[in-house]
């Protein structure tokens, strides 16, 4: 039997085997990334006060991920999906004790330069994929 981990949630097993969810999340970083690097100056604004380390950033668009593949696999229903929204990101939020202005600062900045932003948006993706290679050779050995 197998130590109990974090990502053993039913919750978080159904997005972690969507391809095509896996897919469309690394697509929107590549998209931001884009974005962030268009301007030909480079333009870093200033550090924010409350500035979230990178490496725990980095676990927060990891785990944001998830709420986003569990949001895209729930009811249809719009208004449902909202309360859901709200509640995942408010209980992300209280897990690592940041405040979502504080997770839109921290974003900003470290986007605001292109290397920073290509540099955090493959580190998320490779945490995402390296979860989820490890989520299935779990359950491979069950």
């Amino acid at each position: 039997m197998r130590p109990a981990s974090e990502w053993d949630s039913p919750l978080l097993i159904i997005p972690l085997k969507m391809n095509k969810i896996t897919t469309t999340f690394i697509a929107s970083f590549v998209l931001l990334s884009c974005f962030s690097g268009c301007n030909s100056k480079k333009q870093v604004m200033e550090k924010p006060d409350n500035l979230i380390n990178r490496i725990t950033l980095v676990n927060i668009l990891a785990d944001s991920y998830l709420i986003e593949s569990t949001l895209q696999m729930s009811s249809p229903d719009s208004i449902r999906k909202e309360e859901l929204a709200r509640q995942y990101y408010k209980d992300l939020f209280d897990r690592y004790h940041i405040t979502n202005e504080q997770f839109e600062s921290s974003v900003a900045y470290y986007v605001s330069e292109e290397k920073s932003a290509e540099k955090l948006l493959n580190d998320a993706a490779t945490l995402i994929v390296s979860k989820k290679t490890e989520m299935l050779a779990s359950e491979m050995a069950e």
